[in-house]
């Protein structure tokens, strides 16, 4: 992540990079928000410095009258909490690190300008506007099951009674079975955003002590685990009515195996899956990456992705040490 192969001469990171080509995707606020929670379990001297260069990047874009959106030319110019949230992460993390306080002050004006959004029973819409801005139907656009992981930054800024109120909705959207429905049409469960709900119950277990939450987010791993693939790696969805599994991704894959292992869920299932995560970091000269759908295009060297894989499997090592909440990627 460090190496410059997906970080932008601007300082921000893109989304991939095609290792055939070495065509990359598009500069990502969201996933140079990760970038910087990234950076912060480390105070390698080159990570340092790719940090800094992506943090003012985002300080850039986000300063006065700045630019809010998910990305430019996208969307209508949409506003995503979810990603404002990453952001507002990262932000904190890298910036309390290192001392500046330009950096996490701009992060907490982020988590407070989400809290303020939340309605009177928790809810936080997927968009930032009263007026519909996208044509789009999707979990990041209707969804309540990734905006629990929002909770995170709200936790970071200090705000947490906002964070309870909305780590509560989390009951209404999980099913008995573990389950969290990721789309009000609940025709199928992404595992994508079923996983960042369990993630923002666990960040704010961790940080509460709250056992229901600890438990909401336990269940939630052992449902994913309960569609696992034969590869070892997790599906992109699983029906609803059929229990038909989509192809295998690997964000869920390393999603899956850091929230097993951080719910304390150790076993056979675990290791298979981290087993596939490393069988799939490809790349030369050290630098490894991690594919989305190994089946589909093997040649996507995917950031978040990446970045979800290494922290996975630095949790399955057998020197694992303990995660801090405010490091989650």
């Amino acid at each position: 992540m460090a190496t410059g192969d997906c970080q932008s001469a601007s300082g921000a990171f893109y989304a991939w990079v095609d290792a055939a080509t070495g065509e990359p995707a598009f500069e990502y606020p969201e996933i140079t928000g990760y970038a910087l929670t990234h950076f912060a379990a480390s105070d390698d001297p080159a990570e340092r410095e790719a940090g800094t260069r992506a943090a003012d990047w985002l300080m850039e874009r986000l300063g006065a009258g700045g630019d809010l959106s998910a990305r430019a030319g996208w969307d209508r110019e949409a506003i995503y909490n979810f990603d404002l949230a990453m952001i507002s992460t990262g932000l904190l993390a890298f910036g309390r690190l290192h001392g500046e306080e330009r950096w996490a002050a701009q992060g907490e004006s982020l988590a407070r300008r989400i809290a303020e959004q939340l309605s009177p029973s928790g809810e936080l819409r997927s968009i930032d506007s009263d007026e519909p801005v996208t044509d789009r139907s999707a979990w990041s656009t209707e969804g309540g099951a990734h905006v629990i992981k929002v909770a995170q930054c709200l936790l970071a800024a200090g705000l947490e009674e906002p964070a309870r109120a909305l780590v509560e909705t989390a009951a209404a959207i999980q099913r008995s079975d573990g389950r969290f429905v990721t789309h009000p049409s609940d025709r199928e469960t992404m595992l994508h955003p079923h996983l960042y709900a369990t993630e923002g119950l666990w960040c704010f277990s961790e940080a509460t002590g709250d056992a229901d939450a600890l438990d909401r987010a336990r269940r939630g791993a052992e449902w994913a685990f309960g569609h696992q693939l034969e590869s070892g790696g997790l599906p992109r969805y699983v029906e609803t009515a059929t229990g038909e599994r989509g192809p295998e991704q690997l964000d869920a894959t390393a999603q899956a195996v850091r929230m097993a292992l951080l719910t304390g869920i150790r076993d056979d299932r675990i290791d298979r899956a981290a087993a596939r995560l490393a069988e799939n970091a490809a790349g030369a000269d050290g630098k490894l990456s991690l594919p989305y759908q190994p089946e589909v295009n093997p040649n996507h060297r995917n950031a978040w992705v990446t970045m979800f894989g290494a922290q996975a499997l630095e949790l399955a090592g057998a020197d694992a040490q303990k995660l801090p909440w405010q490091l989650l990627v």
